[in-house]
């Protein structure tokens, strides 16, 4: 399989690094190729070990584990991030909800591509740090994992 030109390639490629997105396939009928970007998890600090909280008043619960247990998805690119399929539908996730690898979390809007923004480990969410609509940064933190059961679940 033969590209059409090494210019359309490097211009592929140039724009999938600026993007920030961790991957992307490409398929026209008789070519396909898919650039995979291998992403490296970053550390939080300074969180607490918490229970869940009930809301009081108009601010959302949130639930605290510890921290090498918190892990934040962070946005692959820029654009708008979506919490629900559609407007008028329940958003994906909240603060609690139970998440498996893989599991469809949310969904970022560029030049009206939307791509799903999935949960990358099993977990909770814990943190939702962008509200719906909002347009967000490649790198910018949209919501938080833990692997640790809330305090006070069943196990």
């Amino acid at each position: 399989m033969v590209f059409p030109s090494i210019e359309l390639a490097e211009e592929i490629i140039d724009l999938f690094n600026k993007s920030g997105a961790s991957e992307f396939e490409f398929c026209d009928g008789t070519l396909r190729f898919k650039i995979r970007r291998s992403v490296a998890v970053a550390a939080t600090t300074n969180v607490r070990t918490a229970a869940v909280v009930p809301p009081s008043g108009d601010a959302p619960p949130r639930v605290a584990a510890s921290p090498a247990s918190d892990l934040p998805v962070t946005s692959f690119m820029h654009g708008v991030f979506h919490h629900a399929p559609a407007p008028d539908q329940a958003p994906f996730v909240t603060i609690g909800t139970s998440v498996v690898k893989d599991q469809q979390i949310g969904i970022l809007e560029a030049m009206k591509v939307f791509m799903p923004v999935v949960a990358p480990v099993d977990g909770f969410v814990t943190i939702i740090h962008v509200e719906n609509g909002i347009e967000v940064a490649a790198g910018q933190p949209l919501l938080t994992i833990s692997t640790m059961a809330p305090a006070g679940a069943a196990s």
